[in-house]
């Protein structure tokens, strides 16, 4: 596979992935160019015979860590689109219903681990299966489960059986 094969099999993906850890959409958009960057640099010492969405997204995840390290944001709200979504006609209340819901969502968010953040990203950014998730990130397939169940389980604690 080319790298132009690779980025219009990925692109989606990646900024998904990255879109749900980042609600800036300015700053996703830097981070997706930053992760393409990277593996077109590193494409020419990329193994072909391994798989490789678990080496594409090792990349997006270090990238992500190292925009979070360089910033020492740890999930702050972002007000970036406000205006965007004001100019297209959504209602003021269901824009500000909406960002209410996401600061609950990112504050509840923050009381996870990284490892818990990082699969729920995965699970609901990716649509990734348990045995996708662990094949990327080192963990069997049942401390996949287990730490997505508890993850979730403490979310909804903090936000009510309806918040999630």
């Amino acid at each position: 596979m080319g790298f132009e094969e690779l980025y219009d099999k990925y692109f989606q993906r990646v900024y998904n992935y990255i879109r749900y850890r980042v609600l800036a959409r300015d700053a996703a958009d830097d981070l997706v160019s930053a992760v393409f960057e990277k593996v077109l640099d590193k494409f020419d010492a990329y193994d072909p015979d391994k798989p490789v969405e678990p080496w594409l997204f090792a990349i997006a995840r270090n990238t992500l860590n190292d925009y979070y390290r360089r910033r020492a944001v740890r999930g702050g709200l972002s007000i970036d689109g406000f205006e965007e979504r004001l100019a297209s006609g959504e209602s003021v209340e269901r824009s500000a219903e909406q960002s209410e819901a996401n600061a609950r969502l990112l504050a509840a968010m923050g009381g996870l681990s990284e490892a818990e953040r990082e699969l729920i990203a995965m699970k609901y950014a990716l649509n990734l299966s348990g045995r996708e998730m662990a094949e990327q990130t080192g963990l069997t397939e049942s401390n996949v489960g287990v730490t997505l169940f508890r993850a979730l389980g403490k979310l909804r604690d903090r936000l009510g059986p309806e918040g999630i």
